[in-house]
């Protein structure tokens, strides 16, 4: 047996499994198609498909002379396009970016562990582009006084009721929006003359992506300085961010530290942002390193974070995870009174519709993280 099968089998994956983990890698979770390489029997090379990321290429130490990564990466591209994706990211070590450009791939980003790299279109240049559009096109208005956009920092940086830039940025998930992402984004626009604030894009939350972005969206839709976009797949992404879904903490940082530096080197300068605001975290160990992670990687291009306590309701901080919690036990009256507390009117509207109430369903049973 030796040439190039189709993952499919268990025997295949348990193989693909045991090769990974020679290298120090793991089987690649939600993988939509793997391919292998077979050589007297046994499996010398592998590589998956997730969607429109490649991952989880790796070659047994006897067969890497022979060319068999560049074969499995050109074979995998090739069967996506068959299944019609025109653009790929792969997620690699930093010391094998260069293999990869070489190979055809532009750096997105690159940290001291990781790298980012794509091929394909729409790329970074086209999302780069369109929220430039939209970021030009919007109806700005700063606290009802028109347009100005130019910076104005006070002597106290650190005091986020004093700072002032011209624009900032708040990435959230928002799963579901509640009154502490209410609370964050105002509190954040308060500092800014313009506040940008991205939706994760990934559905990978309870909470579909359309019904995320339309809460924020209409949550926030009185405050002026405020424009509601879509993440991309640039920021907190399972290509950019992949252990924030998975809450995986052996790779969480190298994740996080890849994502900031994204931010922090490509998307802010490339839309002069200059301030991002994240709310404090009490509870998820993930989220927590990484606001710590984003402080470091900022301070060293010269990028503020701003990390807002979070609102509280009695005596409890407000956050998504304990909304979802009260959604699983709904039957009862003392729940609804309690997420009332919780939620800004426009959340529970949707609570209370069809399409709502088929989440509440599928929260009963829920055990993801997101």
């Amino acid at each position: 047996m030796q040439g190039y099968y189709d993952i499919i089998t268990a025997h295949d994956l348990a193989e693909a499994q045991n090769l990974l983990a020679l290298a120090g890698l793991s089987l690649p979770g939600g993988h939509t198609y793997g391919l292998g390489f077979y050589e007297d029997g046994r499996m010398a090379a592998c590589g998956f498909l997730a969607g429109d990321i490649l991952c989880g290429i790796c070659v047994a130490e006897h067969a890497r002379e022979g060319g068999l990564s560049t074969a499995i990466l050109s074979r995998l591209i090739l069967h996506g396009k068959r299944e019609g994706i025109s653009h790929f990211f792969i997620f690699t070590k930093a010391a094998e970016a260069l293999k990869f450009e070489s190979a055809g791939f532009g750096l997105v980003g690159k940290s001291q562990d990781a790298a980012l790299l794509e091929m394909g279109r729409p790329c970074y240049a086209d999302w780069l582009a369109g929220v430039q559009s939209a970021i030009a096109g919007h109806d700005w208005k700063v606290n009802g006084q028109g347009q100005d956009i130019s910076p104005r920092k006070t002597d106290d940086p650190n005091n986020v009721s004093q700072a002032s830039f011209a624009l900032g940025a708040i990435v959230m998930n928002a799963n579901p929006f509640t009154l502490g992402h209410d609370y964050l984004a105002r509190t954040a626009a308060s500092a800014c003359q313009h506040l940008l604030v991205f939706v994760v894009e990934e559905e990978l939350s309870v909470f579909p992506f359309t019904v995320r972005f339309a809460l924020v969206q209409k949550g926030l839709a009185d405050a002026d300085n405020i424009l509601v976009l879509p993440a991309g797949p640039y920021m907190v992404s399972r290509a950019s961010f992949p252990a924030y879904f998975t809450a995986d903490a052996r790779v969480g940082a190298v994740h996080a530290a890849l994502d900031s530096t994204i931010f922090a080197t490509r998307i802010a300068p490339d839309l002069n942002i200059e301030a991002r605001f994240a709310g404090s975290e009490p509870f998820d160990q993930v989220t927590a390193a990484y606001n710590s992670t984003m402080r470091e990687v900022f301070n060293k291009h010269g990028i503020t974070l701003r990390e807002i306590p979070r609102l509280e309701k009695a005596g409890k901080a407000v956050s998504a995870s304990r909304v979802r919690s009260l959604l699983g036990q709904t039957a009862s009256p003392g729940s609804w009174s309690q997420l009332a507390g919780l939620l800004p009117q426009v959340t529970l509207d949707f609570l209370r519709s069809a399409q709502g109430t088929a989440v509440r369903e599928k929260l009963k049973n829920h055990t993801g993280r997101h």
